[in-house]
């Protein structure tokens, strides 16, 4: 494994899989088929990294790792290329400040759909806020991001829906509130550690 990657899971990244990241992504590209969709060993820090400009949304259904003591080392864990290109420095962790020097966006909203991070509450809010902010810095409007680490099964069907109110032209902050609600009145989700953790920053519009 990489230096950083080994670093990262002596802190405490869990690389454990989350089966229900393909089922999210494949909803919600299933509502956008002008969409470009990167699963497994396609979602790579460098495939990231290339978006560009043209993104008008931008979703992440990944491990997260929050950083307390250096929150630019934070960092949303992708997939490792079997064969790196020549001079790539992939190591499958999109950090925080590599978002704030490399990605330049035009993007309306980046999603951090960042779950099961191991690395304890308390430092969940702070990591991902820091990451949101990288993204805005990189010319994001809008960071979907969570405060803690929740289930993969019950943040799939909440952003499954939340981009089902997004894409008929309602305002983000009520497609999310549309979602939460639809969660509460489930049999499944209803508690609020299952709905309440994923925060809007920036233009709720």
């Amino acid at each position: 494994a990489h230096p950083e990657v080994r670093a990262a899971l002596g802190r405490g990244l869990e690389l454990t899989p989350l089966p229900a990241t393909r089922d999210e992504i494949r909803g919600i590209s299933a509502l956008y088929p002008e969409a470009r969709t990167f699963l497994g060993t396609e979602a790579t820090e460098e495939r990231a990294k290339s978006v560009g400009k043209d993104a008008r949304y931008l979703h992440f259904a990944c491990h997260g790792l929050f950083d307390e003591r250096f929150p630019l080392n934070s960092a949303l864990a992708l997939s490792i290329p079997a064969q790196p290109r020549e001079g790539q420095d992939d190591n499958g962790l999109l950090q925080a400040w590599e978002i704030f020097e490399s990605l330049r966006l035009d993007a309306d909203l980046v999603t951090l759909s960042a779950c099961d991070s191991a690395m304890g509450s308390e430092m969940g809010g702070e990591g991902l806020l820091g990451l949101a902010r990288a993204f805005q810095y990189a010319g994001a409007r809008s960071v979907l991001a969570s405060l803690w680490s929740v289930s993969d099964l019950s943040t799939a069907d909440l952003m499954k829906r939340f981009y089902g109110h997004l894409r008929p032209g309602r305002t983000k902050d009520e497609a999310l509130q549309a979602a939460q609600v639809e969660l509460i009145r489930s049999s499944e989700f209803s508690h609020p550690f299952y709905w309440a953790a994923f925060q809007l920053v920036g233009d709720w519009k």
